[in-house]
């Protein structure tokens, strides 16, 4: 018996008490590995959100039907953390095409320095325009994006860079926002990616500079109050890979784009728009590249019949007219295109949209031969 107890005593000594088994089950199995990551403990703090939209496009060109078909356009996912009071964390990764393309479209980290500076890195939305950072299906009443930003600025237009962002408030009601970034730019497809000449677009997703001189982007916003905003934006730097290993192999070419955008309301009325033009340093042997083009769009919103519908108590019609243009080379009469969409929705609650458009373009080819088009489209769009 005095054997046994002895046993027993040893035993319990070289257990653990309580508190010590505690420290030691709350430990992760290896330290920093799957199971020891701050969100897991913080999860909570974590939001978790995005939109989708999907298509029904109905297309002809000169009496033939080019498209007729439905189409899952995106669907995107939002995550956002705060970290801490001063540090936030902010991401979109896209999905077009049932997965085809998956885009991270933006990755940003916020450091709030100051109540009116905040330091921005990562991948982030070029401020060049109000659209391109502000352009979600659900937000937006027509089912296209204007040709200017698709055609010229290239929205979505994400850059990976460094920089700041803040609001000053002059009064009351008055505000003065600024975004100024130093990004990684375009490359080389601008001049040489796309048959047509030159296209911005196709030099855009510059992963890392490829001539390692950054380029500067920023926008500059004026708000007197709730009835709109104006802003003025710019995107400049070299384009072109000049050197290699130390061996001259063209001349530094650059890229400028200036952008004016205006945002304005009135009672039930709602009127916007932008103007872009870009100069673009191009190879003078070629005739068809171009060193000059613009663009602009103009759109006017009505939204009427809050309440008609008894069944959804939030919903309210809007009638939509947009008229704009792309310039693809401003020395010539032809190659560029407009557009024409007239469009009315429906908006069951503010985060969801249905869109039924008509739309009609003329494009003419760099001998300024015209070519027609219509499209009958029809959308739907929400957040979630």
């Amino acid at each position: 018996m005095n054997d046994m107890r002895r046993i027993l005593s040893t035993l319990l000594c070289l257990m653990p008490s309580s508190l010590a088994w505690a420290e030691a089950t709350d430990r992760p199995l290896v330290a920093g590995g799957i199971t020891d990551k701050p969100f897991i403990n913080r999860s909570t703090r974590m939001s978790l959100g995005g939109y989708t939209e999907t298509h029904l496009r109905w297309e002809r060109e000169a009496g033939v039907t080019e498209e007729l078909t439905f189409d899952m356009k995106r669907f995107n996912l939002f995550v956002y953390s705060p970290v801490s009071s001063r540090l936030r964390v902010a991401a979109e990764i896209e999905f077009e095409e049932k997965g085809e393309e998956i885009v991270v479209e933006a990755a940003l980290i916020d450091f709030e320095l100051h109540p009116a500076v905040t330091m921005r890195a990562g991948i982030l939305l070029a401020p060049l325009g109000r659209f391109n950072i502000a352009h979600d299906s659900p937000a937006n009443d027509l089912t296209d994006r204007p040709l200017m930003n698709t055609e010229l600025i290239g929205t979505a237009l994400s850059e990976v860079g460094m920089g700041f962002h803040g609001a000053l408030f002059p009064s009351a009601a008055s505000r003065v926002t600024y975004e100024v970034y130093a990004v990684n730019g375009f490359h080389d497809g601008v001049a040489i990616a796309d048959a047509a000449g030159t296209r911005i677009p196709a030099g855009k997703d510059n992963i890392e500079d490829n001539n390692s001189r950054p380029s500067l982007t920023g926008r500059l916003a004026v708000s007197p109050g709730s009835v709109g905003e104006l802003g003025l934006s710019a995107h400049s730097g070299p384009y072109n890979t000049w050197e290699i290993d130390g061996l001259d192999i063209d001349k530094q070419r650059n890229l400028t784009m200036v952008v004016v955008d205006g945002d304005f309301n009135w009672r039930s009325l709602e009127v916007l728009g932008e103007y872009a033009t870009a100069s673009i340093d191009v190879p003078a042997a070629s005739s068809l590249l171009a060193d000059g083009q613009s663009g602009f769009y103009l759109q006017a919103n009505a939204t009427f019949g809050h309440g008609w519908l008894v069944a959804l108590p939030e919903a309210e019609f809007t009638a939509v007219t947009r008229w704009g243009q792309v310039d693809f080379d401003t020395d010539v009469d032809g190659d560029s295109q407009n557009r024409l969409t007239l469009g009315l929705n429906l908006r069951p609650v503010p985060d969801a949209v249905f869109k039924l458009d008509y739309q009609r373009n003329w494009i003419r080819d760099r001998f300024n031969n015209e070519a027609g088009s219509a499209a009958l489209l029809f959308s739907v769009a929400t957040y979630f």
